[in-house]
C-alpha cells in the first residue's frame, strides 16, 4: 500500500519557532503600527480648523502645508514605534517570543520577537522614518521661518529620547510628561503657528484638552503592565504609586479633558460648537470605569483601545465643531 507523502513538521529550533513568512508590507505595517496613528493625525486637524476659524488658512498654500505636517507627523510617530520596539527588545522588554500574538496587545508590535524583522532592520527603519519626517519638516520650515524649527527640533530628539539614549525618558517615568507635551501641546498649537504664525492662549485652550487624553493612553498602557515593567526594571508613574493612585490619575486626564473644554469655551464663546465633543463622554465613562474595576492585564489592554477611541472621538468631534464655529464665522 502507498503511503500517504507527508511534510514534515517545523520543529523549534534554537533560535525560535518557525513561521510561515508574511508579505513584507503587511510586516512593516505591524511594525510601525498604522492603528495609532490617529493620535498624531488628529492633533494636526484639530490645531489646523482652529487656524481656519481664525481666519488664517487661505489658498492651496495652507492647505499643501496641513498635508505636509501631517505626513510628517505620521513619520515621526512611526520612527516612535520602531524605536519603541527595538529599544524595548534591547531592554529584555517584551522579549518572549509570541507575544505578538496576544489579540489584545497594544505595546510594541513584536516583528523582533517573532523575527519578521531583525533589530538592525528595525533600527534602519526608524531612521529612515525620522529622516522622513525631517526632510518634511525642512520643508514646512521653509515655508514659515525658523521658530518651528525650534519646536520641530526639540520635539524630534524628545521622540528619540522617549526610549533611546542612556536615560530614556518613558523609563524613569517621564513618559507622560513627554507625551502630554509633544503629542498634545506641541502639535496642536505648532500646527495652528504654522498657518496663523502665532501662539495664542486660545490655541493652548484647544489643545489642552487632547493632551490629557492622549496621555491617558499612555498612562493607560502602563497601568496594564505594571508588573511586566517593574520585572525589566523600566520606571513609570504607574509602577511608582499604589493602584488606587494611579487610577486617580487616570481619572484625572480623562475627565480633566472636558473640565479643560468647558473653560476653552468659556474664555472664548464664540468656540461653543466644540462642545460637541461632549459626545464622547460616553465613551470616557467606559473606559473609567473599565480602570477602576479591573486590574487583569488583558481587559486592562482593551482599556487602552478604549483610551485611544476617546481621543479620537473627542479630537474628531472637537474637529467638527470648530468646522461649525468657521461656518457661523462665514455667515456672520
Amino acid at each position: 500500500m502507498t503511503q500517504p507523502s507527508t511534510v514534515p513538521a517545523a520543529t523549534p529550533t534554537s533560535t525560535g519557532p518557525v513561521r510561515p513568512r508574511r508579505h513584507p508590507i503587511k510586516v512593516w505595517y505591524r511594525a510601525i503600527r498604522v492603528f495609532s496613528f490617529t493620535a498624531s493625525i488628529t492633533p494636526i486637524l484639530v490645531g489646523s480648523a482652529l487656524a481656519l476659524v481664525d481666519g488664517d488658512v487661505d489658498g492651496w498654500r495652507d492647505v499643501a502645508l496641513i498635508v505636509a505636517m501631517l505626513f510628517a507627523s505620521m513619520a515621526v510617530h512611526a520612527g516612535c514605534n520602531l524605536g519603541n520596539d527595538y529599544y524595548d527588545y534591547r531592554r529584555g522588554i517584551d522579549d518572549h517570543i509570541g507575544a505578538h500574538d496576544d489579540p489584545e496587545r497594544i505595546g510594541p508590535a513584536g516583528v523582533i520577537q517573532d523575527r519578521s524583522l531583525t533589530p538592525a532592520q528595525v533600527f534602519r527603519g526608524m531612521i529612515v522614518a525620522f529622516a522622513i519626517g525631517t526632510v518634511i519638516g525642512l520643508g514646512i520650515v521653509w515655508a514659515t521661518g525658523w521658530p518651528i524649527f525650534v519646536l520641530a527640533l526639540v520635539c524630534l530628539a524628545l521622540a528619540f529620547l522617549y526610549t533611546g539614549g542612556p536615560k530614556p525618558l518613558g523609563y524613569i517615568a517621564l513618559g507622560e510628561i513627554t507625551v502630554f507635551v509633544t503629542m498634545g501641546l506641541a502639535m496642536i498649537m505648532g500646527s495652528y503657528y504654522v498657518l496663523s504664525e502665532e501662539v495664542s492662549w486660545r490655541s493652548f485652550g484647544v489643545a489642552l484638552p487632547l493632551g490629557l487624553l492622549v496621555t491617558a493612553i499612555l498612562h493607560g498602557n502602563n497601568l496594564a503592565d505594571v508588573e511586566s515593567d517593574r520585572r525589566a526594571g523600566k520606571v513609570t508613574v504607574a509602577n511608582s504609586v499604589s493602584r488606587g493612585v494611579g487610577n486617580l490619575e487616570y481619572i484625572v486626564l480623562v475627565y480633566g479633558a472636558w473640565v479643560a473644554l468647558v473653560a476653552l469655551v468659556v474664555a472664548n464663546p464664540d468656540l461653543w460648537p466644540t462642545l460637541l465633543a461632549f459626545g464622547a463622554l460616553p465613551a470616557g465613562l467606559g473606559a473609567v470605569r473599565l480602570y477602576v474595576s479591573e486590574t487583569a492585564q488583558p481587559v486592562l489592554r482593551r482599556g487602552v483601545r478604549l483610551s485611544a477611541g476617546v481621543h479620537l472621538r473627542f479630537g474628531l468631534l472637537m474637529v467638527g465643531g470648530l468646522l461649525i464655529a468657521w461656518a457661523i464665522r462665514g455667515l456672520t
